[in-house]
């Protein structure tokens, strides 16, 4: 009745039907690919659940970082893995739309495949601790220069209407973002459920994304793994009975990382780069956030801290549960954006999306305050410090509360009150000590002429709680006609008192803190 009220209707109404009937289809073949993978994994996960015991596949805790009550499994990838390719042969034998499609890209699948177990049996042995951090890299780059060379390459991307030709860079290029995201991925694997919401999100986004673009094989093979997380989230929801594991995080990685760039295909090597980057918002921010936090702070890489997108949350007061939900909406925004953006062809709508979720992070202080306020406070120092050099002008200072309640500041103050009657020119002083919940970052730098520069003097001191370093003290010094010896003797006494401040601040527990506080006799802080 509505079609004729409207001119050429018929049609119309031509169009519609032969769009439905070409699209209903597909929609009840992905339908039957995720409830099979849904079903399988939740029938899977507690088999393996059971393996994980009996072969040691257990993640303890240490009252340190893993806080969990109780050895938990951690072999997630494992039921996930195998869910999603006992569905995908499964469809392949009923299915004629899937087989049709998979068809027509079997060396990515083969590809896919290899690669999908390889990073599994990589992550496996790292859960097992036997892997060191520069060999699971290793092991991450062969495995995507496996994919890369199976033909899942980025030689152009459009971004704002304009086309960039990668050229010789298109490797380098197609392969750091896969590293990034098993990466970024791996980094939000430290909360019950967590990366188990966010990939599920993420997933369904890009089947979505893929479905408009005509990315069929995109489209299943992101409906199947969003069907495996969403049957494995039931038995990870807190509290949680299995753990992904570095083998289940690095699978969800990589797989969101190819389905990144199969589902935004514009062409047969371009891909829209609005989209992908808007549904990969939180990854891209946990991991950039940690990157900034850990090169302003003078630390590794490499190094572990509870600064992630999780441990502010949980510092800010929230549940776990609570958690799950506020990172469900940020990320359900992000899709959202993506998908906007790749209806309506515009990459400012997955601008726009990612902005608002970090303006609602950032004015909130949920997270990425501290390292917004650490960028301000580095580009300040180090301006300040070239000019107060050039004008021999007074010392230069930054301090900054990463986290944590400790009276860190006063102990700050009295190092700086002795820097310059002891002939100081630079004190930064680093903590670090995930366990008791505290952060502290601080520098201090006095003008000092280039020609004393072979008079200056160094020394660096680990600071320590029951064997583990905590935190790190560095000081340099011009030499001057006392004694070198007397002078560090006179560090060694304000070390002292510097200890001694520590030990009253680590004696109330951060609030949240399962651990009680410690006794005199059962806190020793020592110099090694």
């Amino acid at each position: 009745m509505i079609f004729s009220i409207f001119p050429n209707a018929d049609r119309y109404r031509f169009v519609i039907d032969k769009t439905t009937r070409e699209l209903g289809k597909p929609m009840l073949d992905l339908l039957w690919v995720f409830l099979i993978s849904l079903g399988l994994c939740l029938l899977l996960t507690p088999l393996v659940r059971k393996l994980a015991h009996r072969i040691g596949l257990l993640d303890h805790p240490d009252g340190r970082r893993k806080i969990h009550s109780r050895a938990t499994p951690v072999a997630g990838g494992l039921a996930i893995l195998a869910a999603s390719v006992i569905t995908i042969c499964l469809s392949l034998i009923f299915s004629d739309f899937t087989r049709l499609t998979l068809s027509q890209d079997l060396a990515f699948l083969s590809s896919l495949l290899i690669a999908s177990i390889a990073i599994c049996l990589l992550g496996v042995i790292d859960d097992y601790g036997k892997l060191r951090g520069r060999y699971k890299l290793m092991g991450q780059t062969l495995i995507v220069l496996l994919i890369v060379a199976m033909g899942v390459r980025v030689d152009q991307f459009r971004l704002f209407g304009e086309t960039v030709e990668l050229g010789w860079l298109a490797v380098p290029f197609t392969a750091f973002w896969l590293l990034g995201a098993i990466n970024s991925l791996n980094l939000l694997d430290g909360l019950d459920g967590m990366l188990t919401v966010i990939a599920i999100i993420i997933t369904l986004g890009f089947a979505l994304v893929a479905g408009l673009n005509n990315a069929w094989t995109a489209a299943i093979m992101a409906w199947v793994l969003t069907g495996a997380l969403l049957g494995f989230l039931r038995y990870n929801y807190p509290p949680a009975s299995i753990f992904l594991g570095d083998s289940g995080s690095m699978l969800i990685g990589l797989t969101i990382g190819v389905l990144a760039i199969k589902s935004s295909l514009k062409g047969s090597a371009m891909i829209g780069l609005g989209a992908p980057l808007a549904i990969m918002t939180i990854p891209i921010l946990d991991t950039l956030a940690a990157i900034i936090r850990r090169k302003l702070t003078g630390r590794s890489i490499y190094t572990t801290d509870r600064g992630h997108l999780h441990h502010c949350m949980l510092s800010r007061g929230l549940t776990n549960r609570h958690i799950l939900a506020c990172v469900a909406a940020l990320c359900s925004l992000t899709v959202l954006g993506g998908l906007a953006s790749t209806y309506l062809n515009t990459e400012l709508l997955a601008l726009l999306a990612g902005l608002v979720v970090l303006l609602i992070l950032v004015s909130t202080k949920l997270f990425g305050y501290v390292e917004w306020t650490l960028i301000k406070k580095s580009l300040a120092h180090r301006t300040q410090r070239i000019w107060s050099f050039q004008s021999k002008d007074s010392p230069q200072e930054l301090h900054l509360h990463l986290q944590g309640k400790a009276e860190w500041s006063e102990l700050w103050r009295r190092l700086t009150s002795r820097a310059e009657m002891m002939s100081f020119i630079r004190i930064k002083l680093d903590v670090n000590a995930p366990a008791m919940h505290e952060g502290y970052h601080a520098r201090w730098d006095r003008p000092w002429e280039m020609s004393e520069q072979n008079n200056v003097w160094e020394i660096a001191i680990p600071i320590t709680l029951h064997g583990t370093i905590v935190g790190r003290l560095e000081i340099a010094g011009v030499r001057d006609p006392d004694l070198f010896w007397e002078k560090l003797a006179k560090v060694a006494a304000m070390v002292e008192e510097f200890e001694s401040g520590i030990f009253q601040s680590l004696q109330t527990p951060h609030p949240g803190s399962q651990n009680k506080p410690k006794t005199s006799s059962e806190l020793a802080i020592g110099l090694k």
